[in-house]
């Protein structure tokens, strides 16, 4: 009986069509969607988060290698540039050592250049995933929605779907990410001088791009509560309208009444598996990336803090500014998941109203 459940909501809902467009979210992952729907739908939600960790996170521990390579090349760097400059002093000429510095400098800089461009490729890619994700999936979410709740909160969803959309592509990635890059190349350009000239400006541009992401959050939140708050009580007006009016038949009013409420109940039932569903799908998807990045992020930090022991002022702090735009790269990642989680659980918890 269960397996003919998943198999009419399989059908009914589309989500066959979805798998294989799912295939390319999870690449070499054999993510089973109707095996997820039918884990959710049992109350297993250990198990479905257990089968998402064991698909996408297979790779991370070969990251690790590349991630300790990454460490051990800038620390070395770091220190031969130490003793490079300190034997170099000892001539008359410092132009010697000036020379010795800008070249190792130059090494440094291109790693670390190498390791952003790496997380920048990883970020901007991840983003666009989710987008992907986003419109793959949702639109069969809200189809749930509004059978379990109704039209009109279904469609003030699909609206807010659609402008995070435009908000993500517009803002984030097309904003946010490009000042990103700019203060990573200030950071590599400041430390040219002795002298922090650049340093008011980069702060101006980490406090702006903390600000905007935090508020992006307040300001999609904001919105859905408040569009939480009315929507789905629309729909159940018009829902106990149409319910009174059949109980009120007689002779039928009472079995119509229990049939609807059951119908109601099971198309809730569904709709939150379903949201369930996405939710885990979303964090799996974004779960490896950030994790890359993350660990790319606390290499130059480590590196950073090692290297500052002997090494020039300058290096360290590249490393480590370096680091901190890094740091940012996962937060607007981080910043974008969050705004569509935010958005689909305040959906799915307002739409249990009456329950």
């Amino acid at each position: 009986m269960e397996g003919i459940t998943i198999d009419v909501i399989w059908e009914e809902y589309g989500l066959g069509q979805l798998q294989q467009e799912l295939a390319g979210l999870f690449p070499e992952s054999g993510i089973s969607l109707q095996q997820l729907l039918s884990q959710v739908m049992q109350g297993d939600i250990l198990g479905a988060c257990g089968n998402i960790l064991n698909a996408v996170l297979g790779d991370v521990s070969g990251q690790l290698a590349n991630m300790r390579s990454i460490l051990l090349w800038l620390v070395m760097l770091g220190v031969i540039s130490a003793l490079m400059s300190h034997f170099m002093e000892i001539f008359d000429k410092h132009q010697i050592a000036d020379i010795s510095f800008y070249f190792m400098y130059l090494l440094l800089t291109a790693v670390l250049l190498a390791c952003f461009g790496q997380e920048a490729e990883v970020a901007a890619e991840t983003m666009e995933n989710i987008l992907l994700f986003i419109r793959l999936l949702v639109p069969t979410y809200l189809l749930a929605v509004g059978v379990a709740s109704g039209t009109t909160t279904a469609g003030a969803g699909y609206q807010l779907v659609m402008v995070l959309i435009y908000g993500v592509e517009r803002v984030l990635m097309g904003g946010l990410l490009p000042f990103i890059y700019s203060y990573v190349l200030l950071a590599v350009v400041s430390g040219i001088w002795m002298e922090e000239k650049l340093s008011l400006l980069m702060e101006l541009l980490e406090k702006g791009i903390k600000a905007a992401l935090k508020g992006a959050i307040g300001v999609v939140t904001g919105i859905s509560i408040i569009q939480s708050v009315l929507t789905p009580v629309i729909d159940s007006v018009k829902s106990s309208a149409l319910q009174k009016v059949v109980a009120a038949i007689p002779g039928i009013g009472g079995a119509a009444d229990s049939v609807a409420s059951l119908v109601v109940g099971s198309a809730v039932v569904i709709k939150n598996s379903i949201g369930v569903l996405l939710l885990l799908l979303l964090v799996g998807m974004c779960l490896a990336p950030l994790l890359q990045i993350l660990f790319i992020a606390c290499c130059l930090k480590l590196a950073a803090a090692i290297m500052g022991i002997v090494s020039d002022k300058r290096i360290t702090a590249c490393t480590n500014k370096v680091g901190e735009g890094s740091m940012l790269l996962l937060k607007t990642i981080g910043t974008a998941l969050l705004l569509f989680l935010i958005c689909i659980s305040v959906v799915a918890a307002a739409t249990n109203r009456g329950l």
